[in-house]
């Protein structure tokens, strides 16, 4: 017969196995992350971010998330976007490392926490294991391997779990202070930390055997609310703000049609995805989840019905003894919420990664019952091995699948495409990726964009504003791209349509909640009709020109009567004039821009032009070397060229040194072109004047 410490001895072995177990099966599930590329928010907030650079800990320590990207702030994530800073002159192969690592970590402390749980209960450690690896291999976590910035999601739930493992044991004062610790950690990590919390007050409430609930479910409450009083006061010094109440995505809706559409993305698209993961979607817009007008919709109450099942489940377990059932239920249902968009707007309709922190409850019950099915014979045996297959190597190759789509923005656009193609969200991003490489198709894009289901702000006729946003930036798109490849009728009549999608923004922004510069997006418009108005109008003649000026005339008085100061607006207004033969029109436009605002780039340029006009050649070339100087990278090479050499061959002394550096610049291109190859043979003939 064994001994005692032999028993212990094989239950610890077994462990370490368990946990190189889990580790291993999200690691290899997520291999394919490692070839990837940045992707969505990881462009964004990590390659394309110019304040990440120099790598300053402590200044980065102070940025909003969304700082330096040009999208709104209010959250404030200090940990991962140092560590992402840090990572960054690695590339994204660094990143995704560290993230698979963190997975493969999460399940490990997952499998440590659902162990002591259930406190040496016969097969304790195989379910255990079975949980985490379910969960681990589950394919919602694909965009948590691939995506750059599901660093920040995979930090505050690795975090949030060692804080509540912390406290498993005694709860000493220094074990306190590290869960407090942890749990600020966690916070820091991103707002989802705050799951901390009622993860420890659950765990302490439903552990199989456990003295003194009370005392230690308080300690547990107590320390890990201090982490997070910690947090917000950091929060709130570096940021200014202790939450963010921002929500472009549920503007305008009433509270019952918001508290509907929750419960109904939870049951068409949350559920779904947790059985069906290759339909998940990296943005899920209300084009995939429309939203329900109240409680009638049969989604929103098919919602709320498993939502109300669940609590019932959980609360009916604890009554009935099975508090590790009752733990995994009710571990689902907390984790949710605060996602959900029931408690307060979150700013999104739905996310793979708001199912991730909870998942690990459905599959601990969905462990628990493969065990207790391995006890009903041989049919029972037969059917937990076929759920565990299922559960673990099945869903380990779909995983594989979904983190290869991953791999690079292309890809991942062409198959969230694929899956949502009545959606104008998936079709402008995939269009906006194929613009360059492929306008025919683009514009094919563009249009089918537009031409998807409208759905509206629950009780108006107005859609929300990120789908009326996305007819609006597809029409314009559309515009450009017919205008590159030659359809002139159909860039306008695309503008028109961006124009009309603008003034909708307008009206519905004055009894709406909307946060979008519509005035700003019709000006846009505007502006590129009579631009291309003006292009195609040089040279008509007699009646055709006094009609095209006049309708120009028109779309350019409606855009100053908008009132927003644009550079590109006076230059068109300039062209105007110029082409009715009014040079004084022309100057006094441009004059009073000047005098208005002389540091625009467009404008020093449009200015240097009338000095030109005038004579005044010095002064106009040095405004013109200025503007290139600072917008080097950006300048049209060949007019950059022509610049240069004017300065350099001048007679002005200051002006010749600064063309001849910038000819300098011009010859070292990082692909040599036909400029950089005039740049240089002008750099040697001007050699002896060195």
């Amino acid at each position: 017969m064994s001994s005692p410490t032999s028993e212990g001895a094989k239950r610890d072995a077994w462990g370490w196995k368990a946990r190189a177990l889990v580790a291993a099966f999200a690691f290899l599930a997520y291999w394919p992350a490692f070839g990837g590329d940045y992707v969505l928010d990881g462009a964004i907030v990590v390659r394309d971010n110019p304040l990440l650079e120099p790598f300053e800990p402590l200044r980065i320590a102070g940025l909003d998330w969304w700082e330096g990207t040009g999208r709104p702030g209010g959250l404030y994530r200090p940990i991962p976007l140092v560590l992402l800073a840090a990572l960054k002159a690695l590339g994204p192969g660094a990143i995704a490392f560290v993230n698979v690592t963190l997975l493969g970590l999460l399940a490990m402390l997952r499998f440590e926490l659902l162990r002591k749980l259930l406190a040496g209960a016969s097969k304790a450690e195989t379910i255990a294991a079975c949980a985490a690896v379910f969960a681990a291999v589950h394919p919602i976590h694909a965009e948590l391997a691939g995506g750059q910035v599901g660093l920040a999601d995979n930090l505050a739930n690795v975090v949030s779990t060692a804080a509540a493992l912390v406290l498993a044991g005694r709860q000493t004062i220094g074990k306190l202070g590290a869960a407090a610790v942890l749990a600020a950690l966690a916070v820091l990590s991103k707002e989802s930390g705050v799951l901390v919390v009622p993860l420890a007050l659950l765990f302490e409430l439903l552990r199989e055997t456990q003295e003194e609930r009370g005392k230690r479910m308080l300690c547990a409450g107590l320390a890990t609310a201090t982490g997070i009083a910690l947090a917000l006061a950091l929060r709130l010094a570096a940021i200014g703000t202790l939450a963010s109440a921002d929500d472009p995505v549920h503007a305008g809706f009433p509270l019952m049609a918001r508290l509907a559409s929750a419960f109904a993305a939870f049951s068409s698209w949350s559920l779904r995805i947790l059985v069906a993961p290759w339909k998940q979607l990296a943005v899920v817009g209300f084009q995939d989840v429309p939203p329900a007008e109240s409680f009638a919709d049969p989604r929103a109450l098919a919602g709320f019905a498993t939502f109300l099942a669940l609590g019932a489940g959980a609360l009916f377990a604890w009554k009935r003894g099975s508090r590790a059932v009752a733990f995994g239920l009710a571990w689902f249902l907390v984790a949710w919420f605060p996602t959900s968009n029931v408690l307060v707007p979150t700013g999104a309709i739905a996310a793979s990664r708001f199912l991730a922190p909870g998942l690990i409850g459905l599959t601990f019950v969905m462990a628990l019952g493969i065990g207790r099915a391995w006890e009903r014979g041989i049919l029972g045996r037969a059917l937990s091995i076929a759920l565990a297959i299922a559960c673990g190597p099945v869903l380990a190759l779909v995983a594989w699948s979904e983190t290869a789509k991953w791999k690079d923005a292309r890809a991942l656009l062409e198959s969230q495409a694929a899956r949502a193609p009545q959606s104008a969200y998936e079709l402008l991003d995939l269009a906006r990726e194929l613009e360059n490489e492929a306008p025919g198709r683009a514009l094919e894009l563009y249009e089918r964009a537009l031409a998807t289901p409208e759905v509206h702000v629950p009780g108006t006729n107005v859609p929300p504003e990120d789908l009326l946003e996305s007819y609006a930036q597809a029409a314009l798109a559309a515009g450009g791209v017919s205008e590159r490849v030659g359809d002139g009728a159909k860039a306008r009549e695309r503008y028109r349509a961006a124009i009309e999608f603008a003034k909708r923004g307008e009206t519905a922004a004055s009894v709406l909640p909307f946060r979008e510069d519509w005035k700003r997006q019709r000006l846009v418009a505007l502006e590129k009709l009579a631009g291309i108005e003006l292009r195609d109008m040089r040279d008509s003649v007699g009646a055709e020109r006094a009609a095209a000026l006049e309708r120009i005339g028109a779309s350019l008085d409606a855009a100053e009567a908008i009132g927003v100061r644009s550079a590109e607006l006076v230059r068109l207004r300039a062209v105007w004039f110029d082409r009715q033969g009014d040079s004084a029109g022309r100057r006094r436009v441009i004059e009073s821009a000047w005098n208005t605002d002389a540091s625009d780039p467009l404008v020093r340029i449009l200015w240097a032009s009338e000095l030109r006009q005038s004579g005044r050649v010095s002064e106009a070339l040095t405004l013109e070397l200025d503007v290139l100087e600072q917008q080097f990278d950006a300048y049209d090479r060949s007019r950059a060229l022509a610049i240069a050499r004017e300065a350099a061959t001048g007679a002005d002394a200051a002006l010749a040194a600064r063309g001849r550096a910038l000819l300098q610049r011009l010859a070292q291109p990082a692909r040599p072109d036909d400029v950089s190859a005039e740049a240089d043979r002008l750099l040697r003939s001007l050699a002896p004047a060195r």
